[in-house]
């Protein structure tokens, strides 16, 4: 990239978070309309802060509770109540003036139970729907449709008792983040680039009787080093010799790694202002490849090209598999699968996803071979701006065993006018060696 990851005074650069800010609200404005929703309540953090909220930390994210309210036609949603009479969130968020008045939206009570009180939660989303009813009626759009994306029984019961109209809200979410901005664009970029020096990173570590948990840990330093907000979940992928060859993805463990290993990892859900990466390489550790593991990487690389190349503004989600899987339509390739448990190569966890607010976000999906990683979806219109992950794998299975060695390669970038523009500039082509003496 020609720049830095930060706006500066000296030159103009991409990425505007004012703009950004701006944009997704009109487009979640723009959704509710189009999916005829009066309103919005909204729990996950993600969404939060696509609307503008704060930041949370990962511990929030088990602690389900805090909601926004999206009202149609008024701009940024309502939001919790400001603490600390106003000396935290007010001058942190002046976009949020006015709308600082949510009194029941607190962490913890979608999960909460209180044994000795069994009545008391129920009382307590009665008071969360006369807050919400309030607003919509206010607004004049309480006799339309209101969307939530998670709900417990007990608020989806008091929102009945309401009156108000509860129905899925998550279709409409998934269409409003679908197709990126010149911003988020220029946010998951940055991402990769934070990712791939990672990558480096673990690939001068790599040697044998290193444990997976270090390969984490130096991944996760790495990160942070270069503004890395956060990492999605606890730790990465990270599996080693017998436990590359089957169900991938895995946490590290306290394996410790030995010549001729291979080593599977997923540095994912690397968060750049909010946006996150899914980026999975393999590479050898302490020895020379084998023949074998050559070839298992080798078709899992041209798998993964094959599917790339696949994508491309206009057609569906349905032709990009088609054309995809006709590349590959050769016995022991990616068309031809066997059928279980015939002995054979298995592509499963092969699939283009949807990536930026997660590494893993709603939308259109173009399945695997098999459409047993992510399911067979219909057909959806690809669309300019659209941002995806693209993996393959593979891995064989013996009749009786999987192989000690499998193959798991990916990576990201974005729907342009002439296809697909991947992100990262990190070695894909041959199977790297890492931890021999004179080999990188």
């Amino acid at each position: 990239m020609q720049y830095g990851p930060y706006a500066v005074d000296y030159e103009y650069r991409p990425y505007n978070p004012e703009r950004m800010r701006t944009e997704r609200v009109a487009r979640a404005q723009a959704a509710l309309k189009k999916h005829g929703l009066g309103a919005m309540i909204l729990y996950d953090y993600d969404y939060h802060r696509y609307l503008g909220y704060y930041s949370f930390h990962q511990y929030a994210r088990r602690r389900l509770g805090t909601f926004v309210l999206l009202i149609q036609g008024q701009g940024f949603p309502y939001v919790p109540i400001d603490h600390l009479n106003g000396q935290w969130e007010r001058p942190r968020m002046p976009w949020f003036e006015g709308k600082m008045v949510l009194k029941t939206s607190k962490a913890y009570q979608l999960i909460q139970g209180l044994p000795d009180h069994p009545e008391f939660m129920p009382g307590y989303f009665d008071e969360t729907a006369q807050e919400i009813k309030a607003l919509l009626k206010k607004h004049d759009v309480l006799d339309m449709p209101c969307g939530i994306d998670i709900a417990s029984p007990n608020m989806l019961d008091a929102c009945k008792r309401a009156g108000i109209k509860i129905v899925d809200g998550n279709t409409c979410m998934a269409d409003a983040i679908r197709v990126k901005t010149e911003d988020e664009i220029h946010c998951l970029r940055m991402a990769g680039v934070i990712a791939e020096s990672a990558h480096w990173e673990v690939c001068k570590a790599l040697r044998p009787g290193i444990t997976e948990w270090q390969i984490a840990g130096i991944a996760a330093n790495a990160l942070y080093k270069l503004g890395a907000e956060e990492l999605e979940g606890p730790s990465f992928v990270v599996c080693t010799g017998e436990r590359s060859g089957y169900g991938v993805p895995n946490m590290p463990t306290d394996r410790i790694v030995r010549p001729g290993d291979l080593c599977i990892i997923d540095i994912n859900g690397v968060s750049f202002q909010g946006y996150r990466t899914c980026f999975y390489r393999t590479y050898c550790i302490g020895d020379k490849p084998t023949e074998f593991q050559k070839e298992v990487y080798h078709i899992a690389y041209e798998c993964l090209m094959a599917l790339t190349e696949s994508i491309k503004p206009g057609i569906t989600t349905t032709e990009a598999q088609e054309n995809w899987l006709k590349k590959g339509d050769a016995p022991g390739l990616w068309g031809r699968i066997p059928k279980w448990p015939e002995p054979g190569r298995y592509f499963y966890g092969t699939t283009a996803h949807v990536i930026g607010l997660r590494s893993g976000d709603p939308g259109p999906t173009i399945s695997g071979a098999s459409g047993v990683f992510m399911g067979d979806f219909p057909g959806e219109r690809l669309e300019k701006n659209m941002t995806f992950a693209v993996e393959a794998a593979c891995f064989t299975w013996l009749g009786d065993r999987w192989a000690k060695d499998g193959v798991k390669i990916e990576h990201c970038g974005v729907i342009t006018d002439k296809g697909f523009e991947v992100f990262y500039r990190f070695p894909t082509k041959d199977l790297i060696t890492c931890g021999l003496p004179g080999v990188y």
